[in-house]
């Protein structure tokens, strides 16, 4: 009968391959555990660097866009599709860096230097 007392008998004398096998379970474990310690440590430096790399970018992207070389890529563009259309020679050096997309479109000095003004400036609302 076995009521879950502890006995007078001795208790069992592991053998020294279970216990080596314990050994090895044991040490496994703890390489794991300190291997994903290592992932995780190199998975925050790289969420670090990667946040860094966005706010400087976003920062060149914005110095970018308020500078007025994407006006000056458009021109260049434009006066090589004029080229491109004088000379067909030249088409597959144009197609070879600008694709087959179309040019944008000419500015229209008129239409860029007029701003829209509001028609309401007394502030009365229409009912």
């Amino acid at each position: 009968m076995n009521t879950g007392l502890p006995s007078d008998s001795p208790a069992p004398v592991p053998d020294p391959q279970s216990r080596g096998l314990r050994n090895l379970v044991h040490c496994l474990s703890i390489a794991v555990l300190i291997l994903t310690g290592t992932f995780f440590v190199f998975l925050y430096r790289q969420v670090v660097i990667v946040r860094k790399n966005t706010a400087e970018m976003a920062v060149f992207l914005r110095q970018y866009e308020e500078s007025d070389v994407p006006e000056l890529i458009n021109r260049v563009q434009l006066r090589l599709d004029d080229y491109r259309k004088r000379d067909p020679a030249f088409t597959p050096i144009y197609v070879k860096y600008f694709g087959t997309n179309p040019p944008p479109p000419r500015p229209n000095t008129l239409s860029s230097k007029v701003t829209p003004i509001s028609t309401n400036v007394l502030g009365n609302t229409a009912r």
